[in-house]
């Protein structure tokens, strides 16, 4: 009868909405109750809300996020990140395509490989930063975080946080980020409380949230860089490299038809940019990580494939050598089907007319959305799907399989900066697994499949003990020291 159904969960719950969507589908449809077994029985669709749909069927997934579609973003929900005027909120198709189109040469492969040496100079500083604390545990979770935030600060800013110098990865950035967070669902439902807290002075905000110091410090550091290429027309030329401002500020290649986008949206844009950008990459090293510390199988195969690959770690190996490693390429994609990316099921409105979604005829106007978890967790395409397994990756045809990978979402709003994540993951599983060890001995955490959906998935804090690998191994095999040393056959 109103939304406050879904606002108990988001809010009182918090973030529990996908598993009661979940549990919604056990009862009046396409999940069998006993193990949530997708079956496509009766309905694979559920009122939400008064004026909302959730399917469940993979194609209807594909019908309401396809290229081309007109739906448009339903404003309420991305009006609580408080980021008006980035490429993230624009509700218009119109000003997104613009902004997409101004900013997709700095995300394509050309670009990425020319500053391929800027993202391994932050891989290579992450690696000597977590094995500067030895025998100690260490926050895997946020160690990732700091360098992804660094990662797309230095690509796209030419300007870095410098988060990896965070005395043990507290940098106030990513520790505000993720208790902003906790904060977003209430936000949505209660909007006034943001302007509220933006009209505070800092020092009363402060006693209200510990970590509003370290995020405003970076919006007043996003916003002096803005200002001084808006106000110095020649500033651009004596950048490190190519980045975001030249595309927006100073588009050559578009200035026929795109003018720059206002302060108040170049402000928007870089610090979307800067939290889509490291949230979700460090999110999904965090779990990869995990999961291939914690099996043995995995582990191995791993490090076997990439030993063979790269017998010397004094010297450099390439992104283009590391995406033809099959097994590595297979972890990746298995690393990114568990951890989703972003989990909330992204809601769009139907229209300009009505629409046919799974074969059921939907009013202008209506609310519709599918979760991308739900997808990934289909066992008609994905085989025991609770199971982290690589090896599904390398079967002979995988087609099912790929168009169904959706953690960037698909369509015309799905992430920007996707080709730049796929670099990233292989730069840092691919330096990680040749290069450390980590002992997860003193980890209780022993599962990654439980989490918090607030919009990204928030995972337990994963913790480790991190030693660097020696290039001449006691042992003539590559197979990680801890479990060769008895690590409990649990782990």
């Amino acid at each position: 009868m109103s939304i406050l159904y879904k606002a108990y969960f988001d809010v009182i719950k918090q973030g529990g909405f996908l598993a009661e969507i979940k549990r919604l589908h056990t009862i009046y449809g396409t999940y069998n109750i006993t193990n949530y077994t997708p079956l496509f029985l009766d309905r694979p669709v559920v009122r939400i809300a008064p004026n909302e749909l959730h399917f469940s069927d993979p194609r209807a997934y594909h019908a309401i996020y396809a290229p081309g579609s007109s739906f448009t973003k339903e404003p309420v929900t991305y009006k609580c990140f408080n980021s008006e005027g980035s490429s993230f909120t624009f509700i218009d198709p119109h000003q997104s395509k613009i902004r997409r189109e101004m900013l997709n040469p700095l995300f394509s492969r050309r670009a990425i490989l020319k500053l391929e040496g800027v993202i391994q100079q932050k891989v290579d500083k992450l690696l000597d930063r977590i094995t500067s604390y030895p025998g100690k545990l260490i926050n895997i979770s946020l160690a990732f975080r700091c360098a992804t935030v660094d990662i797309i600060a230095a690509y796209c800013f030419a300007e870095c946080i410098e988060a990896l110098d965070a005395d043990e990865f507290n940098d106030p950035f990513i520790t505000g980020t993720l208790a902003f967070t906790k904060f977003i669902w209430i936000i949505k439902y209660f909007p006034f409380l943001a302007n509220l807290f933006l009209s505070m002075p800092g020092w009363l905000a402060k006693r209200f949230d510990p970590f509003y110091e370290g995020i405003r410090a970076l919006h007043i550091q996003v916003a002096k860089q803005v200002d001084h290429y808006l106000e110095n027309e020649d500033a651009l030329e004596t950048a490190e490299h190519e980045i975001v401002y030249h595309h927006l500020i100073n588009p050559q290649e578009y200035k026929d038809r795109h003018t720059t986008p206002s302060r108040r949206d170049l402000n928007a844009e870089a610090l979307s940019l800067l939290q889509a950008g490291s949230e979700t990459v460090g999110a999904a090293c965090t779990v990869g990580a995990f999961y291939a510390f914690k099996n043995e199988r995995v582990h191995k195969k791993l490090v076997a494939e990439l030993r063979d690959a790269w017998p010397d770690i004094n010297l450099p190996m390439p992104y283009t050598s590391l995406e033809k490693l099959p097994y590595l390429t297979a972890f990746i994609k298995e690393t990114l089907r568990t951890s989703n990316g972003v989990v909330t099921p992204l809601p769009r409105v139907v229209g300009p007319g009505d629409a046919d979604i799974g074969g059921y005829h939907v009013p202008v106007g209506t609310i519709v959305s599918s979760g991308a978890a739900l997808v990934h967790e289909n066992a008609q395409i994905f085989e025991n799907p609770y199971q982290f397994y690589p090896e599904r990756w390398l079967q002979a045809d995988t087609s099912l399989m790929d168009k169904n990978l959706v953690p960037f979402s698909r369509g015309p709003r799905m992430c920007l900066g996707f080709p730049l994540a796929w670099v990233e993951l292989y730069l840092l599983f691919g330096n990680i697994f040749r290069k450390l060890d980590f002992d997860l001995r003193d980890t209780a955490l022993q599962e990654m499949n439980e989490f918090k959906e607030l919009f990204v998935a928030i995972h337990e804090v994963f913790y480790a003990r991190v030693e660097k690998v020696a290039e001449q191994s006691k042992y003539s095999d590559p197979i990680n020291r801890f479990f060769r040393e008895g690590v409990p056959s649990s782990f």
